[in-house]
């Protein structure tokens, strides 16, 4: 029987983000079958609302699954999502929804209400565009990642 961990106590210096038990593929799609906390991380809140500019409340943080992110992102990085920032205003990376797939990938604004969708390892993946219109249906974006880590 899975039971989550207990936020730990807040304080006026750092914040703990929930670390999810969720793999964002950074190649094919990743299903999510369920979201669970697998832990929590601790962040100064200073420099998250000084050097991010992001409310603490709205991250989340999961891993990279997959090699179409790289260079920027590999496999087994962990990567901080913004899911107060579910409207695409500005190119960048996000964590999309494709059904119950779950990706990370790079969007960018295209005239016309599209939204052309594409990985960093552009020798191994091709990019495609959706239309704007279709999100909330078919895909739904999740957040913005604002940072990411990775051990060496």
């Amino acid at each position: 029987m899975y039971v989550a961990p207990k936020a730990p106590q807040q304080d006026s210096d750092f914040t703990y983000i929930p670390l999810y038990d969720i793999r964002a593929a950074a190649g094919p799609g990743a299903l999510v079958e369920k979201e669970e906390v697998k832990d929590f991380l601790a962040f100064k809140q200073d420099w998250i609302r000084g050097v991010l500019r992001v409310n603490p409340q709205d991250l989340r943080l999961i891993y990279v699954d997959g090699d179409s992110m790289e260079p920027t992102l590999h496999h087994g990085d962990l990567i901080l999502v913004n899911v107060g920032n579910h409207a695409v205003v500005r190119d960048g990376i996000y964590v999309v929804r494709f059904g119950q797939a779950v990706m990370v990938k790079r969007l960018q604004l295209l005239p016309g209400d599209r939204l052309k969708v594409k990985s960093d390892n552009e020798s191994a993946y091709e990019p495609f565009i959706i239309d704007l219109k279709k999100l909330g249906e078919e895909v739904a974006v999740i957040g913005r990642v604002v940072w990411t880590g990775r051990g060496l």
